[in-house]
């Protein structure tokens, strides 16, 4: 089964770079998690050497035992190796849609996947997480045991901490950040690795104002060493709009955070919705994210050309109402910004894609990437020689619906969230020509 899955991935991942990228007409999306029967949360990276990394979460019956898959294309010019699959011994890897597990490959070759590992506590209404990381240095052929990132408490390792992300550096350092709620309260926090991931620093808080407590944080580094962080923050009224911050010493002291766009959306709760954030090669900072302010709700876009300090903004995607969207940034050279995510103004979600070819100034008409008649949600995409790779967790619209029906109403407050099942979701993958 592992050799059927790697000779699939492997001839799709190769249609991404190669003759069929130009055709006319893209071709069919490929089950990435055929080998695993269900597959969720999906995350899709390009290395330094012209290789790629697909990795899923799988679960027997569709349950919440979570396994993660990683399937590794060395390079460009071989086949892809068996797919891995994780289990951790602190227990089940969740399958959290808005916290996949994050990937990352430094200059060297190096990989990395950073995840959290959830535990229902009796008593408390939230499951506890802890964050664990691996690390491959043969390029995926075998991986590490796994280290946890955030510091213990009074529950050992598990804790509040999810909502996850990670960066490798040049040099090999590692940064990580995610949202740690203490007594009630979300604020960002980080930790830093100088060991390749073996050990990690005391985990500090970069901000410990009011957070929305479960929209993703996105980090990346521009070409100076500067570091931007990007999460969702809660300003008096219950604002919740998304926020960026810089850092020019990697790390070691942060300046004001800005908003790319003064969105005042006023919401009593977390939409599961956090930003994306890139830096191209000349120092711009991209930065995508949805909001649901009534009659502007749905995607934007912002791009910074003075390190993070002002942002032009456009809508791509708004309306006067949106459930939450969740977007993904892919750039490629010449000036390519590529934007997709799943759509919130229609009933049955599918994934959109808008491309800019001129450094995000203007963008193209959205294309439908998913099919249609299908749930397509939480997409991922990066760019692979002369092609797009999307790659995106889909279900049928009835199983869609029967998950909406059976989702916990949080508003209770007698309400209890068990740990996140993969349910009946696969993963696709399609290329589109750059």
């Amino acid at each position: 089964m592992q050799r059927s899955m790697a000779l699939i991935l492997g001839a799709g991942l190769a249609a991404c770079g190669g003759e069929a990228s130009r055709a006319p007409a893209a071709p069919p999306a490929i089950i990435v998690s055929q080998a695993t029967a269900n597959g969720a949360t999906p995350m899709f990276i390009t290395t330094p050497a012209g290789g790629h990394v697909v990795s899923w979460i799988s679960a027997a019956q569709g349950g919440a035992d979570g396994v993660l898959n990683l399937s590794v294309t060395p390079d460009h010019h071989g086949p892809s190796l068996p797919t891995v699959a994780v289990r951790d011994p602190l227990g089940p890897i969740e399958p959290h849609g808005e916290a996949p597990p994050q990937l990352a490959s430094d200059s060297a070759g190096r990989l990395y996947a950073l995840y959290a590992v959830g535990k229902e506590i009796p008593g408390q209404r939230f499951p506890a997480s802890a964050l664990r990381l691996i690390r491959s240095e043969d390029s995926g052929r075998t991986w590490s045991e796994p280290v946890t990132v955030n510091e213990s408490g009074p529950l050992g390792e598990f804790g509040a901490h999810n909502f996850h992300a990670l960066l490798a550096l040049p040099d090999g350092r590692l940064v990580a950040t995610w949202l740690r709620n203490t007594k009630g309260v979300s604020g960002v926090a980080m930790s830093r690795s100088s060991d390749f991931g073996r050990t990690w620093d005391q985990t500090s808080m970069v901000y410990e104002e009011p957070t929305c407590p479960c929209c993703r944080t996105a980090i990346a580094a521009g070409p100076d060493g500067s570091l931007y962080l990007a999460w969702r923050a809660i300003f008096p009224g219950d604002v919740r709009d998304v926020v960026v911050m810089r850092s020019p010493d990697g790390g070691d002291t942060w300046d004001a955070p800005v908003k790319p766009r003064a969105d005042g959306w006023v919401f009593p709760g977390c939409p599961h919705a956090g930003p994306s954030l890139k830096v191209d090669a000349a120092g711009a900072v991209h930065i995508a994210w949805w909001q649901g302010k009534a009659g502007e709700a749905g995607v934007y876009y912002g791009v910074s050309t003075d390190g993070a300090k002002t942002f032009a903004a456009q809508p791509l995607a708004v309306g006067e109402r949106s459930t939450p969207a969740h977007v993904q940034l892919a750039l490629a050279p010449g000036g390519l910004v590529n934007v997709a995510w799943d759509d919130g103004h229609s009933a049955l979600p599918g994934i959109l894609l808008r491309r800019s070819s001129d450094g995000g100034r203007t963008f193209g008409a959205p294309v439908r990437i998913s099919d249609a008649g299908v749930a397509a949600t939480y997409p991922v995409l990066a760019a692979v020689r002369d092609s797009l790779c999307v790659a995106w967790s889909q279900m049928t619209e009835g199983a869609h619906r029967e998950k909406l029906a059976k989702a916990v109403d949080m508003k209770d407050p007698k309400a209890v969230m068990t740990l996140p099942r993969v349910g009946q979701s696969e993963i696709l993958m399609r290329m589109v020509g750059l």
